[in-house]
């Protein structure tokens, strides 16, 4: 015993709001799957690349990144197809969230408001 120090007994309860979304998902997903918890943002809108072992948890996987990332994010999409058009396009599903694919997206002082589900956009492939 130290002297001037008393035993205390604290209750500490963990819940789902302190656990980051990789945890989580790493919680309830199968061991053989893989996490996935980075994104691509574009507006309010958060864009995945799900692996095929993936696609079975893909809504759980978007609820899990849309909770975690509120009110940031409103919006979590998958990329269903490969980019091979001239304009880049891609398909894509809604995992979780608003069914609003009208994006606002600042770059170099300026707006740009688009649908995201028609116009190709990537912030990191700006010069």
């Amino acid at each position: 015993s130290h002297i001037g120090a008393e035993r205390t007994i604290h209750r500490l309860e963990l819940t789902y709001d302190v656990w980051p979304a990789d945890k989580v998902l790493r919680a309830v997903l199968p061991p053989d799957v893989d996490v996935t918890s980075a994104f691509e943002t574009v507006g309010h809108i958060a864009h995945v690349n799900l692996r095929e072992s993936q696609l079975p948890y893909k809504h759980v996987i978007g609820d899990v990144l849309l909770n975690k990332n509120r009110p940031r994010i409103r919006t979590i999409v998958n990329k269903t197809n490969t980019i091979e058009e001239t304009y880049r396009f891609f398909k894509m599903e809604l995992l979780a969230g608003d069914d609003d694919m009208v994006a606002t997206v600042r770059e170099n002082g300026c707006n740009f408001t688009f649908d995201f589900s028609k116009v190709y956009w990537n912030s990191r492939l700006q010069t």
